[in-house]
């Protein structure tokens, strides 16, 4: 059956792209990102820090305590540098810190193969698109408009959102409204992709038709109007 559709939004992380090799919850990474962060500003861990700071991760972890707020990498870098003495002491670069800690998890970035064709047909036919995703830990925006860009995706969307631009995470209503406002778009007539229940959930909450993406065909039902496996799909579904 037909429906009206305005515009196209779309989840980020395996929706869109994925970093291989990398589970959704990073705890066993934790060792090594503090190490990166310690190194960046010239100092090392002992066992100690290094525990104290996995637990700070830990507080800040949705896998483990989900939440609708956002925090910024820099509420959670003043965090760690107060537990391991350095706030006094120590000049801090943000974005290379946050360079060095994000390091390990965005080394096997990649694209998904039918995501940039899709993408363009989308743009041909002249359907705006957008993409909100929910960042790990802060993750500042640039970093990810920075992968973006190394799997050919910059420009490719009209709007690009993160959780840190409106300082809320899926599924507060918040993060679809912000999107639908600025692909100057009636919810109603949004459509929105993503792979996780949240993503299902936030849009049926705001009134989207939600579509879940389920590559691996785990067969959920989280209430979506359409599953697909493969974002090619999407061009074939009858919007009206």
């Amino acid at each position: 059956m037909p429906f009206p559709i305005g515009a196209i939004g779309f989840d980020l992380g395996d929706t869109l792209i994925e970093y291989e090799g990398i589970p959704l919850n990073w705890e066993a990474y934790y060792p090594q990102a503090l190490t990166n962060l310690a190194a960046v500003q010239g100092f090392q861990l002992n066992s100690a820090l290094l525990d104290q700071g996995c637990e700070i991760l830990r507080r800040a972890n949705t896998r483990l305590y989900p939440r609708e707020y956002e925090i910024t990498f820099a509420t959670l870098l003043a965090e760690l540098q107060e537990c391991f003495g350095l706030y006094e002491s120590t000049e801090c670069d943000e974005l290379a810190c946050a360079h060095a800690f994000f390091e390990i998890f965005r080394q096997k970035l990649r694209c998904f193969p039918e995501v940039a064709d899709v993408l363009g047909t989308l743009r041909a036919q002249e359907i705006l698109t957008g993409i909100y995703t929910d960042v790990p830990y802060g993750m500042p925006a640039s970093l990810v408009q920075n992968d973006l860009f190394s799997t050919g995706l910059d420009g490719a969307v009209d709007v690009f959102l993160t959780s840190t631009d409106t300082g809320f995470r899926k599924p507060a209503v918040k993060t679809l409204q912000t999107l639908a406002a600025r692909l100057s778009c009636p919810p109603e007539k949004l459509l929105y992709v993503g792979n996780e229940r949240k993503d299902i959930q936030v849009a049926k909450a705001v009134g989207c038709t939600a579509v879940l993406i389920d590559r691996a065909h785990q067969g959920y039902d989280w209430g979506q109007e359409y599953t697909i496996s493969s974002l090619t799909e999407l061009l074939s579904l009858s919007w009206g």
